[in-house]
């Protein structure tokens, strides 16, 4: 297994993302990455334009679920598709960072773009000397 990663497994009419990484950071950039991918074709291709990124400090749980949160968001709300992801902690445990972008309209969509997080069956610790997370998307 690569030192970073993240694979898709199908549940139902939602989707199961499993992601690792050598820490937090890397873990958590992979499950967003496992998110676009599950609906989209990423490309190398120049963003149109950055928008930050921020989660507040609480448990590895909640800051997961509100950084998945927070990307479907921009999806819905400014119909964009990153491409690219920089996210570092801050001081009080929570991320800062931000995402390269495309217009959505612009990118190829493979699938249904994602609704929500669920709680149901998300884990996220470090094990072994890695960072491993899953959690279910709802479609």
């Amino acid at each position: 297994m690569s030192a970073a990663g993240h694979r898709l497994l199908p549940h139902t009419s939602d989707c199961i993302i499993e992601a690792w990484g050598p820490d937090r950071i890397a873990c958590l950039t992979e499950v967003i990455y496992g998110l676009l991918d599950e609906f989209s074709e990423r490309s190398d291709r120049p963003s149109s334009r950055t928008l930050p990124l921020a989660v507040g400090p609480g448990s590895d749980e909640d800051v997961l679920v509100s950084l998945l949160e927070e990307v479907i968001y921009v999806l819905d709300v400014f119909s964009v598709l990153p491409v690219r992801v920089h996210l570092g902690e801050t001081e009080d445990g929570g991320l800062r960072g931000d995402m390269d972008v495309v217009p959505l309209e612009e990118a190829r969509i493979t699938g249904p773009v994602p609704k929500a997080v669920s709680y149901n069956g998300l884990s996220i610790a470090q094990l072994d000397g890695s960072w491993r997370c899953q959690v279910l998307v709802d479609l």
